[in-house]
């Protein structure tokens, strides 16, 4: 979603994450908030790019997300509701975290898994780890999945291991 709200534009990334524009009040208290001359040229940047952020995360999900999110404002409210309802709380994100660190540390070959589907479910857990924000180095990631082959491959592993596996990325 960062990519595509950044290439939407930054400051639009910027509403959605950070929520640096709120809804600007209007300069006189009778002015009408619809009416467009009551907001300074600043006030309808805030504007604008708080809709862009809306029209954006409106167009991104499904029909049955848009109920959760429908009666927000503003464009952080929505960005939170989605996060929570899709990442959970922060003790939710830290357990989720523990769990994928665990299956990580215990990461080996399965009875009668191929090489593609131990690579595709190593992978998986690396990327996962990557975006809760624990990142791992291509060496590291090497020599997890050399160190869960078979014995059968044990002559080649330890050859690969010989090498820089920083530079073999």
């Amino acid at each position: 979603m960062e990519i595509f709200a950044k290439a939407y534009g930054v400051k639009v990334w910027i509403v959605i994450k950070k929520g640096n524009y709120s809804l600007p009040v209007a300069t006189s208290p009778l002015a009408d908030p619809e009416d467009i001359d009551s907001y300074t040229k600043e006030q309808m940047k805030v504007v604008q790019f708080n809709n862009k952020a809306r029209n954006l995360l409106h167009n991104a999900i499904s029909g049955e997300e848009y109920e959760k999110i429908s009666s927000c404002d503003i464009a952080k409210e929505m960005w939170d509701k989605l996060e929570v309802t899709y990442e959970g709380t922060s003790k939710v994100k830290e357990t989720h975290i523990n769990m994928l660190v665990h299956d990580y540390k215990l990461f080996s070959v399965k009875e009668g898994e191929s090489i593609e589907e131990l690579f595709a479910r190593s992978s998986k857990i690396i990327s996962d780890l990557k975006a809760f924000g624990k990142p791992c180095t291509s060496g590291d990631q090497v020599r997890k999945i050399l160190r869960s082959l078979p014995t059968t491959w044990q002559t080649k592993v330890v050859t690969l291991e010989s090498q820089d596996l920083n530079k073999s990325s």
